[in-house]
């Protein structure tokens, strides 16, 4: 059985168009490789993926902001007029500007009075509807309306038409993008551990201050890491467990998650549990791993739940226990966890501890491939690349080399070093012929010239990582 695939975890529906709904279409489990750097989403959140980072985290205490940078910050009225949009089969209008939400450590580098408005990520309608708005602006009120966060202003925006003039409040460093990164570099460097940690955050996405640079977030990360920021510690473990940013270092990656984890961060103990049970950077402990998976569970992390189940099912580290595995599964699943969910239909299926119900199966598969889509619609590569493999073997979707092959491009295209990572470090997660499929791919968009045998050798990494400059 080949293992799961990488951080956002698909699932495998069953295959549809043509077959009878119960048929068995060719079976592709994904690999492990747990919580990729920087995830967005949260766990429950409708259409969003699991999230890498705690939910249970115990915020840093912040630091005041000290008054060191000689950037100003300034709060204005700007008029916008609003461009269509469509939420739901409803037109209304929207800003034409991309929004994250403003979190604890950003209001903490910013100085603002508690946490709310949002982050304006960047400007995406040319014309009227981007007027006055520009990249690194917060949000603090629309049309007088206090905004609390960016599901508050996505509803809020529900109310208006197209074309209507909105006055916008938002707090603005300097000229914009280039001064607000001034302006925490400069708070970051005068001790403030909100900066660093949102420095590290928005540098590692390539958010407001350009394409994604994983070697200047991982400075910040660890700025924020060493002062005891419990989610750049997890953060910068990611980097070095992948070599992401900084030289790959399994070693020093066990240092950081147990730091975080000893510090009650469950994320880090999911991922100290994962070494634990690869034998990375530390000796292979089954029982070691099964003891920090439970701590992770006991917070209700997801990915600890279906890690756990594994060792449940197959009695490593801890007595087998097949309901248990199912109970842990379940729950997962219920939270969002596509590949939990995958897990326990592929059960359902063959009857694998639990007693076998095609029905059952052919349900939660149809729920693990929506998990999947709604993950590569938030633009996440690692969702995007598993979708084009459904579409390649035809799981849950028609098949169709010619949809898979522009998901996995659009994936690569993303950039995302730790997808490639994974895919070179545990190439038979994809058959033989998928590998050879993908060569022949890479070669099609210019970036492969060698022989198309199914191997993935150093000149295969550097044709997809060819491609995400090409983003």
């Amino acid at each position: 059985m080949r293992p799961f695939l990488f951080a956002i975890f698909m699932g495998l529906p069953l295959a549809v168009g043509g077959a009878s709904a119960h048929a068995e279409g060719p079976r592709w489990t994904p690999l492990t490789g747990l919580l990729a750097p920087d995830g967005d989403g949260e766990v429950g959140k409708a259409g969003s993926a699991p999230a890498e980072t705690s939910s249970t985290e115990k915020p840093t205490p912040p630091k005041p902001a000290k008054t060191a940078s000689n950037i100003p910050t300034a709060r204005l009225s700007v008029k916008a007029t609003l461009v269509r949009t469509v939420t739901d089969g409803q037109p209304h209008g929207t800003l034409g500007a991309r929004t994250m939400a403003i979190d604890g450590d950003l209001a903490d580098g910013l100085a603002l009075d508690g946490v709310k408005g949002v982050l304006v990520t960047d400007v995406t309608s040319a014309g009227s509807g981007s007027a006055g708005l520009i990249a690194g602006d917060v949000i603090e009120k629309l049309d007088g309306l206090e905004i609390a966060n960016a599901d508050a202003l996505t509803q809020d925006l529900r109310r208006f038409n197209p074309g209507q003039e909105v006055t916008v409040d938002v707090l603005r460093a300097g000229t914009g993008a280039p001064d607000l990164k001034r302006l925490l570099v400069d708070r970051a460097n005068d001790g403030n551990v909100g900066a660093s940690a949102s420095l590290g955050r928005l540098l590692s996405l390539g958010l407001v201050f350009g394409p994604k640079n994983a070697s200047e977030a991982a400075t910040y990360y660890l700025k924020a890491a060493e002062a005891g920021h419990l989610g750049s510690m997890t953060r910068y473990a990611l980097f070095a467990k992948d070599g992401i940013g900084i030289p790959k270092n399994e070693t020093l990656a066990v240092k950081w998650f147990r730091e975080a984890a000893d510090g009650g961060q469950d994320a880090a103990m999911t991922n100290l549990g994962s070494l634990y049970e690869t034998g990375r950077g530390v000796k292979q402990d089954f029982a070691e791993a099964a003891r920090w998976y439970q701590k992770a569970v006991d917070k209700g992390h997801v990915f600890a739940m279906h890690r756990l189940a594994l060792l449940y099912e197959a009695g490593r580290g801890v007595t087998k226990d097949d309901n248990e595995a199912v109970q842990l599964l379940q729950a997962a699943s219920e939270k969002g966890l596509s590949e939990a969910t995958s897990w326990l239909a592929e059960k359902y299926e063959q009857g694998r501890g639990i007693p076998k119900n095609e029905d059952e199966a052919y349900k939660l598969n149809a729920r693990a491939a929506d998990q999947v889509r709604k993950a590569a619609d938030l633009g996440n590569a690692v969702a995007t690349f598993n979708l084009g493999i459904l579409y390649r073997i035809g799981k849950g979707v028609k098949k169709s080399d010619t949809e898979a092959a522009y998901w996995v491009v659009r994936s690569l295209k993303l950039g995302d070093k730790y997808l490639v990572s994974e895919l070179m470090r545990n190439p038979t997660v994809l058959s033989e012929t998928d590998r050879k499929w993908l060569q022949e791919v890479l070669r099609d968009e210019g970036t492969y010239k060698g022989p198309i045998n199914g191997t993935f050798s150093p000149e295969v990494r550097t044709a997809m990582e060819e491609l995400g400059g090409q983003a």
